[in-house]
């Protein structure tokens, strides 16, 4: 296997299954109303793109080598995470929504 596609893997497949695997198993955990919810993927908006450089930044600068390297990953596949979940909650506010015909 690429180490591409074992990125790929650990990035994407592994969080989302975590996100959608989080929302099953904690469904009180998932907001109700549509403004918790933006508020929500606002949040995980500025993690993702204003956060992750400077939080990757800082772990390289006080961590090197595998060390430094782990940290990263899980710090990444920790926002990564986040990110999905509230995708699953949006996704599951929209359905549930025409489901009741608002």
């Amino acid at each position: 296997m690429s180490t591409l596609m074992e990125l790929t893997v650990v990035l994407v497949l592994c969080p989302a299954a975590l996100a959608i695997w989080a929302d099953a198993r904690y469904p009180n955990l998932r907001p109700r109303e549509v403004k918790r919810t933006t508020v929500h993927l606002g949040i995980g908006g500025l993690l993702a793109f204003l956060g992750m450089r400077a939080i990757l930044a800082a772990i390289a600068a006080e961590l090197s080598g595998p060390t430094g390297k782990a940290t990263a990953l899980l710090a990444a596949c920790a926002v990564i995470t986040y990110c999905l979940t509230v995708s699953v909650w949006i996704v599951r506010l929209a359905s549930e929504t025409v489901r009741e015909g608002r």
